[in-house]
């Protein structure tokens, strides 16, 4: 059985991670709920509470489309990926938790938010994206490397560039895959490679 100061340490933790990562207050409730049935219902046994406290705040994070990886969270736990993943695979099956898919356009307005890219060259890579989805390119595609490549390839058709590397950095994915990507969205608009 886990003791009332376990709740206590996962509950604070998850206040000063969901501040660390300026997560919404309608997240930071839901992984408060999270966390109090995984650690009633015994799932939490045997793991640390930084691991909890991840696994919690990741798991709200993909329910409420907040576009955040599981690693930025581990990292901001200061918590084992292994053993995180392990946690995550046992709160979705034993609580019946279900997580969405992240889609690229969220992605896509958090790396424009957090680059400060014009509304226009946004609108423009929305654009680009529906396109994308409506071919069929963005199948199979990481949505964050897709988000970040169609955010490149607004900004320089609309001439206001976005340094690879800023996209890369902010995106959390290697500039090489954002611009091998880019160089087929450039052919799929019928464009030369820039």
């Amino acid at each position: 059985m886990l003791s009332g100061g376990f709740l206590s340490k996962v509950l604070d933790l998850i206040y000063k991670i969901s501040g660390e990562l300026n997560l919404p207050p309608l997240v930071v409730s839901e992984a408060k709920s999270i966390a109090e049935r995984a650690i009633h219902e015994e799932i939490a046994y045997g793991f640390r509470p930084e691991d909890v406290a991840a696994v919690s705040l990741y798991v709200a994070c993909r329910r409420n489309k907040v576009p955040l990886l599981m690693r930025e969270v581990i990292v901001a736990a200061k918590s084992d990926r292994r053993r995180a993943l392990s946690l995550y695979k046992r709160v979705l099956s034993s609580l019946g938790v279900t997580v969405a898919l992240s889609r690229p356009e969220e992605h896509l307005q958090y790396i424009a938010a957090k680059l400060k890219v014009d509304s226009d060259v946004v609108e423009y890579a929305m654009r680009i994206l529906s396109e994308a989805n409506k071919t069929g390119f963005s199948l199979g595609k990481n949505p964050r490397v897709l988000a970040a490549a169609v955010l490149y390839t607004a900004s320089v058709l609309a001439n206001k560039p976005v340094p690879v590397k800023n996209l890369a950095s902010t995106s959390k994915v290697t500039s090489v895959a954002i611009r091998l990507l880019a160089k087929r969205l450039y052919k799929l608009l019928g464009f030369k490679s820039a």
